[in-house]
This record gives C-alpha cells, structure tokens and sequence, in this order.
C-alpha cells in the first residue's frame, strides 16, 4: 500500500491539504474544542486554497458511503499504527483520530492524498503512417495506432483517458480505488488492470481485450465484461453487438509494424492499408477487388506493400495522380 508524506500522523503542517485533512480529522474525532474552532475558521478564512482544500476534503468524506468498498479500512488502520509505532510524535488523541478515520472514510483520505494530480488534460496525437508509445505516471502505457488521438485527465478518483479518433493499445497498471476509463461517442469502457485495445473509426467502436477483464458500456442497451480473447463492436446508433472471440496475431499485428490478413477481400485489405499510408493504394477492377487476401504486409513501408500485393496476385503497379492503382498484368507475366 503507497503512502506519501501526507500520511505520515495527520498533525498540522504547511501545506493546505495536510491541515485540511488534520481540522477535518480533528471534527470527526469528536474531541475539538472551541478554541480550534475558532482557530480553525481563522485558518479557512487566510486563504481561498485553505477554504477549497477544506471544502473538497469533506465533499469527499460524505460520499464515503459510495467508495467505501475500494479500500480495507482495516489497511488503512494498521498503516496509520504502524506509523504510531515509529520514533515520531503521534498522541493519543490523533490515535484516536486515525481509527476513526479508518472506520468512516478510509478510501476517500487515501484516495485523496495519494492520487497525483497532473492539472489539465494531455493530448497526444499520431499523423497517418505515425505510431507513438505513452508512458503514463501511474505506470500504465498507451500505443497509439495511426492518425490517432487521445486526451489523458487523471484526477483523485479515476484515470481517464478520451480516445477522439483512431486506435490505442492500453496496458493498465491495476489500481482497485482508481479505475481506468476509456471514452470514446460511443461507449465507455472501464478497467482496474488489464490489457486491451479501442479502436474508433468508420462511425462505430471496437473492444479487443488481451489479457484481464473490461467492462463496456455502450451509449444503449445493457453492458457487457469481455475477457481474455473476447472482442465487442458497437455501432453508429450506440447500440452493442454481441461479443465473440478473436486472434490477437491479426488484431494487434499493427503494434509490431504489420497488418495480417486471413481470407479477406483484397478491396477490404487496401481499405485498411490505406489507414498508413499518405498515398492510398486503389483497386477500380470490381473483380481484383473480391480476391481473398491471405498474409502479411509492412504498414510502415507502402511500396514494400504494394509489391507484396503485385506479386501475390499477378498485378502492376501504376501511379495515378494522388494514388497508386493496382491493376492486372497485361502481359499475363
């Protein structure tokens, strides 16, 4: 369990959320006398970041009715002994504050004080052909496929992270009083620890879950908790399908520079080449473009594409404008 100083035996100290949590420990010990009190409106009315920090703390302790599950308030009780067993100064009263902490508002005081608090939103983007590795500050990594973005808003209480378009990876570090949520226009997708990728494109959202579990709840109709191998798509009008099972080899190729093809169209596996490349790849043969595709292709190289294309199936290769069409091989050769 990870404490930080602010934990070290709730006396009074400097900064505002110490003596925050100390004047609200000292209301909830039953023991305050007026002459706290009164110092303790004296301290509030010194500043506004006082008064906030004081404010915030008790919004949070009256809520710990809905977060009391997330921590054992018996941890929290013998951190705070253990601590009364060292060498500092810890009285007999604050003891009692402590264990009265633990009982009534454990998790809201540990949440709290060890969550960080990184400000404002981060945004961090990938151009077309681009891919980017996100190393977050509670240990959890993003991958970011191409032509992505996603804004990451930690608070005290949960980890967020909005994906506005494209494809991410997450590997979440678990953290049972902090969950981890995905936003994307269609679902919201939560976790404590796990591993899974998100994919917002074409007008609708997929879950792909590798390893632990995910919870998704999509803008309409009931949730669903993918497992391990379990994938889920939800549609353009909010509504989730059904959940059915994947290989990771095909799914997640792309976060070893590769996209892997079984039995799909040759139209459809330029479609999703072409989420790579600045120069689209085109097929205007109706025919050529219902060949089946089976393989693997370099998404970080097109011309390596494109001539992995040619020679599967006996094509050239011309460049037309703004685009590069694969067409038969009029010599047959």
């Amino acid at each position: 369990m990870k404490m930080t100083r602010r934990l070290t035996g709730l006396s009074p100290g400097e900064d505002p959320d110490d003596k925050a949590a100390y004047w609200t420990a000292r209301l909830m010990s039953g023991e305050m006398t007026a002459d706290e009190q009164a110092e303790m409106k004296r301290w509030t009315a010194q500043s506004p970041e006082n008064a906030a920090a004081l404010a915030e703390l008790q919004s949070l302790l009256g809520e710990a009715d809905a977060y009391g599950e997330q921590l054992l308030a018996g941890e929290f009780e013998r951190d705070l002994n253990l601590k009364a067993a060292s060498k500092r100064r810890f009285s007999p009263s604050l003891r009692n504050i402590a264990a009265t902490l633990a009982i009534a508002a454990a998790t809201i005081v540990v949440t709290l004080f060890i969550a960080p608090n990184t400000g404002a939103p981060q945004s961090y983007q990938t151009a077309v052909g681009q891919f980017r590795e996100i190393e977050l500050e509670d240990g959890s990594e993003i991958e970011l496929n191409t032509a992505s973005l996603v804004r990451v808003d930690y608070d005290k209480r949960r980890r967020a992270v909005g994906l506005e378009q494209g494809e991410a990876f997450f590997n979440v570090e678990k953290d049972r009083s902090r969950p981890f949520v995905v936003k994307t226009a269609y679902a919201e997708i939560a976790v404590t620890g796990t591993s899974f990728s998100v994919a917002s494109t074409d007008g609708r959202a997929n879950v792909h879950v590798l390893t632990g579990v995910v919870d998704v709840k999509p803008l309409r109709g009931q949730s669903s908790t993918l497992l391990a191998g379990d994938m889920v798509e939800i549609g353009p009008d909010g509504m989730i399908g059904q959940v059915r099972r994947y290989d990771p080899a095909l799914v997640h190729a792309w976060r070893h520079g590769k996209v892997r093809f079984r039995e799909k169209p040759l139209g459809e596996a330029v479609v999703a080449l072409n989420r790579y490349f600045s120069t689209p790849i085109a097929i205007d043969d109706a025919h050529l473009a219902q060949l089946p595709v089976t393989g693997e292709f370099d998404i970080r190289h097109a011309d390596t594409a494109v001539k992995a294309l040619s020679r599967a199936f006996n094509l050239t290769s011309r460049v037309d404008g703004d685009r590069i069409v694969l067409e038969e091989n009029p010599s047959g050769e």
